[in-house]
């Protein structure tokens, strides 16, 4: 019976998983500037340029993300998303790379404004903002696909 009761709470979880991973991406929004013609991209996409593993749009273009503070809930709810990890793990990861002299970070911008703005004035930028934040014109939101 202690095996069967496990097995269930242990499916339970997994029924929950889905609606938790939805929550998540509802904390932020993704943004690129509005003359990107991407529409949408997977988690695993959205890892790969943020960690800048893949560094060209389809275009041939070199990809410009940027960051959120770390310590901000947005960034929190991103690293999460995205990466499968916390704020401070993906740090660690870009300490490594540093270090070791393979890559740098995205930039870290300290709000919703100065990201929108950077996205903005940087074609192929790609960010992501708290989901009240108001994205304006010269921006578009970028549906996440899984």
């Amino acid at each position: 019976m202690r095996h069967i009761a496990i097995l269930m709470s242990f499916l339970g979880l997994l029924v929950l998983l889905p609606g938790a991973r939805a929550a998540a991406a509802a904390d932020f929004k993704i943004v690129v500037n509005a003359s990107n013609p991407i529409e949408s991209v997977t988690t695993a996409e959205l890892g790969q340029l943020f960690l800048k593993k893949d560094t060209r749009w389809d275009s041939g273009a070199t990809v410009e993300p940027v960051d959120q503070a770390n310590g901000s809930a947005v960034r929190a709810a991103f690293s999460q998303q995205a990466h499968g990890k916390s704020a401070n793990a993906v740090i660690s990861y870009w300490q490594r790379q540093i270090f070791s002299g393979r890559a740098t970070p995205p930039p870290e911008l300290s709000s919703d404004a100065e990201v929108l703005s950077f996205v903005r004035s940087h074609p192929w930028a790609i960010g992501y903002v708290s989901a009240s934040a108001s994205v304006g014109s010269g921006l578009k939101v970028v549906r996440l696909a899984d």
